[in-house]
């Protein structure tokens, strides 16, 4: 091979030891080993080392070795020189075909691309042994350099067939895809012909019509890349998306999901991952991850799809994942402060409209008052008929059970009032009675229902230190889910009672329980079992709170033989007192 390869240096060299080629023919060489260095850059700078952009990038870079190793046959002046330059030539002669290939059928994803490795494995064979003809004497079967002209033999020429075939199928691909993905205009398809065909053609007729003259094939080369950059590149036909580098994408918290033209994921970043619980998104649908993303009931994510447009035409789409949660949280909090600051306002306004009639009441109770009691000792009631003595007799205990209920609504007022302020300052902390606390919260809760619903169990309770506003809140709360979620009859057991060194308020109720699924979430901001538009989810998280300020602990819990219980724990006032002495 080696003497072979000195005979042909010598018999094809001119006065400089270079080939006899025009100058315009090596500049063509020259241009598309810059065309295809530029392309290969570009893309790998655009958009990172990436498995799809280096299955195009290599593709450029096979045209680039191929004028290249051209080149260097122009200028080689030795065997040595000679013989690495063939072997870069036909690297990119070999690899050229397969690399068009693979980014065909990646584009086109056949029926076979389940089995691609195997698929490009078994294409690769053919160029495999013919570039080892070139570490072997292979003149009979190969290429015979002592010839003129040049003789060449069976590998190469089922080398050249295999090439042609490659070339051919890679074109019928790139068409399919551009009619299914509706990119099939006159233009690009007359510059996917030329960038494929044009450079076929070319080799064709060096070696079946022409081989006296130079190979025009790797100057077609360059044209033909240029052609398949606008034909299959930028119009989006290769699975290649220009976007910024991966690895500042991967850093953005913002989720990014990026499709193709037919809606397949082809770049997620660790963001978009982790909103969607995919691990593997590349080659899921688009929508269908953006509906899982929306789908989740732990955190708010706000989705945006956009168009994504090269220079020529609209390449895919993508996907913006944001998590929200934050946000959302801060504007329910917002809207519920407005409307507990209008819900005290309105209830203000009704104690206050309330009061004024209950003063009336009060003075003119006092007056019968008076009244009922002259009649029942006097003998002012003899003359009476027998009914009318009757009524008299129980005119006083009439007006005390009605004196007694209007008590009873000028202490609501009260309470409506109080609750209303939000009084809940450091400096209101005292000693609070859990079971004034009970009754309170049970006077408020009971309301509209059957007398008996919700009982209290009493026991001896020491004070705890605490706002009673505040407790009065919790209590309201606990008392209100469990109305909720009692079934017919309600039936609300209250307790309160002294434990472990402090005081308890227990509220049972016998409803369904807690389901273990949402135990861990309970005392959630903003998580709710209820329907949309009839809970706020934050009763429970702010009671938690209440009580933590408090120094207690709000726990829960299912009820045995059905229903849940929930728990206020509270430090007694003498633990506080010895905790803050010492």
């Amino acid at each position: 091979m080696g003497r072979r390869v000195a005979c042909a240096a010598r018999a094809s060299t001119g006065p400089r030891g270079g080939r006899k080629r025009s100058v315009g023919y090596e500049l063509g060489l020259v241009a598309t080993v810059a065309i295809s260095g530029w392309i290969a850059l570009d893309l790998l700078t655009s958009t990172g080392w990436q498995r799809r952009t280096l299955s195009v990038a290599c593709m450029a870079a096979t045209v680039g070795l191929w004028a290249a190793g051209d080149l260097l046959l122009a200028a080689s002046d030795d065997a040595a020189s000679r013989r690495f330059a063939l072997r870069v030539n036909y690297l990119g002669i070999c690899a050229l075909p397969l690399a068009l290939f693979a980014v065909a059928a990646q584009a086109a994803r056949p029926a076979w691309w389940g089995r691609g490795r195997q698929i490009l494995a078994g294409a690769a064979v053919v160029p495999l042994v013919a570039y080892s003809c070139l570490f072997w004497s292979s003149a009979d079967w190969f290429v015979d350099y002592d010839a003129q002209p040049v003789r060449r033999g069976p590998i190469f020429y089922a080398f050249m067939l295999h090439g042609w075939a490659l070339v051919t199928v890679s074109w019928v691909y790139f068409a399919r895809t551009a009619r299914r993905l509706r990119r099939a205009s006159p233009l690009r398809m007359l510059a996917l012909a030329a960038g494929t065909l044009a450079p076929l053609a070319a080799n064709f007729f060096h070696i079946l019509v022409m081989p006296a003259l130079p190979d025009l094939t790797p100057v077609a080369l360059g044209f033909g890349a240029l052609c398949i950059r606008f034909a299959v590149i930028d119009s989006g036909l290769a699975l290649y998306l220009p976007l910024a580098r991966s690895d500042v994408l991967e850093q953005v918290q913002v989720g990014i999901l990026v499709a193709d033209l037919e809606g397949r994921v082809v770049d997620a970043n660790r963001a978009a991952r982790e909103l969607t619980r995919v691990a593997q998104p590349i080659g899921r649908s688009l929508p269908e991850l953006v509906a899982k993303a929306r789908a989740r009931r732990d955190v708010f994510v706000e989705c945006t799809t956009v168009p994504l447009h090269s220079a020529v035409a609209e390449v895919g789409a993508a996907a913006l994942l944001e998590d929200r949660t934050n946000a959302r949280h801060a504007e329910q909090r917002l809207q519920l402060a407005a409307r507990l600051e209008a819900l005290g306002f309105l209830t203000a306004g009704i104690a206050h409209e309330v009061n004024n009639p209950l003063a009336f009441i009060r003075a003119n109770l006092s007056q019968l008052e008076k009244l009922a009691h002259e009649l029942d000792a006097s003998a002012a009631a003899a003359p009476l008929p027998a009914g009318l003595r009757v009524l008299a007799a129980e005119a006083g205990e009439l007006v005390e059970e009605t004196q007694e209920g209007v008590e009873r609504i000028a202490a609501l007022v009260l309470r409506l009032k109080s609750f209303a302020r939000g009084e809940t300052a450091e400096a209101q902390r005292g000693p609070v009675d859990l079971g004034r606390v009970a009754d309170t919260a049970i006077a408020m809760a009971s309301v509209g229902l059957p007398a008996g619903a919700i009982h209290r169990i009493a026991r001896e309770t020491p004070p705890v230190r605490a706002v009673e506003g505040e407790l009065v809140q919790i209590a309201l709360n606990l008392l209100v889910n469990a109305v909720q979620a009692s079934g017919d009859p309600v039936d609300i057991e209250v307790e309160v009672g002294p434990e472990d060194g402090g005081a308890s308020l227990r509220v049972r109720d016998r409803g369904t329980g807690i389901a273990p699924e949402i135990r861990p979430h309970l005392f959630d901001p903003f998580f709710t079992t209820k329907p949309p538009g009839t809970g706020t989810g934050l009763g429970l998280s702010l009671s938690y709170d209440l009580a933590r300020r408090s120094g207690g602990r709000l726990e829960a819990a299912n009820r045995e033989g059905g229903g849940a219980e929930f728990v206020l724990w509270l430090p007694c006032e003498a633990a506080e007192g010895t905790r803050a002495s010492g």
